[in-house]
């Protein structure tokens, strides 16, 4: 069991929150220089600060979008054949991307210690998708199966083994809203990556934007981030945008935890009136 897991059976459960888009518009001016590691280790820690964040969450995904704006030749390497697999693979592999990437996670290891530090990456499906949206336009026909899923999850285990030394505590598996698995006989398409955080002894999770058509336990995973409880895993319940608008959050799962994104356009004071409601409720 790893240090997320550790904190989430503690007495008060864990309250895990999504800030950035609201942090972005607060304390960036609008936007978030994802290459400029510095400049957003001083972010996070303001944010931090600023909203008793209890995790910190590094999002590969925002990091490798600003590394394919800098990298003109990479998106052209990316969109070099029409393979539905080979943008993910092109841009996974590029040294550039994971040593920013990993510089990014050891500062924001040192600069918020004590806190549980999570990786968060589209999962192999999301990421195979979008990977080749970016090489080939956002309007780009794509389909892919089984197979392809597969393969883009070697691709994914072999780029988070990059990050085996770094520091992390965990990594949190980002599905797109209607492309979710719907069991856990898919979520074991994933297996390379299920290796190797099991090697590297991260907790590894799951978060399902929706999750309402998930039949059965959830297996093989830590966590699991969903609108509501699932069985077989500790889950993080997502609070919807009625919490955010006055009403009662739910009480967390038994073993689990309560999970909610920060309005980007929240009023600052309404945010810290209503998370010390929420933390007050989960004591």
């Amino acid at each position: 069991m790893g240090v997320l897991l550790d904190k989430i059976n503690l007495l008060r459960p864990l309250v895990w929150l999504d800030d950035l888009s609201y942090t972005e518009r607060l304390l960036g001016g609008g936007r978030t220089d994802w290459l400029d590691v510095a400049g957003l280790v001083a972010l996070r820690r303001k944010a931090a600060s600023l909203l008793r964040a209890e995790v910190t969450v590094v999002p590969a995904a925002a990091v490798a979008a600003a590394w394919i704006e800098a990298q003109p030749e990479l998106r052209q390497a990316m969109a070099s054949k029409p393979r539905p697999v080979l943008p993910l693979r092109v841009l996974l592999a590029d040294p550039g991307l994971r040593g920013r990437l990993d510089e990014l996670i050891r500062a924001l290891r040192a600069g918020l210690p004590g806190r549980p530090l999570i990786l968060m990456v589209p999962s192999p499906r999301c990421w195979l998708a979008e990977a080749y949206r970016a090489a080939h336009g956002a309007g780009a026909a794509f389909t892919a199966g089984v197979e392809e899923i597969d393969t883009a999850a070697v691709y994914v285990a072999e780029f988070l083994r990059s990050f085996g030394e770094s520091g992390l505590d965990a990594v949190l598996l980002q599905e797109a809203a209607g492309a979710e698995p719907a069991s856990a006989a898919e979520i074991a398409w994933y297996q390379p990556v299920l290796n190797i955080a099991g090697h590297y002894r991260w907790d590894l999770g799951l978060h399902l934007p929706d999750g309402s058509g998930f039949t059965g336990p959830v297996q093989n995973l830590d966590f699991v981030i969903a609108s509501r409880p699932l069985p077989g895993c500790p889950t993080g319940v997502a609070l919807d945008g009625k919490f955010w608008s006055g009403a009662a959050p739910p009480r967390a799962p038994a073993g689990g935890f309560l999970f909610t994104v920060v309005p980007a356009d929240a009023v600052p004071e309404q945010v810290l009136d209503r998370l010390a409601f929420l933390r007050g409720g989960a004591d």
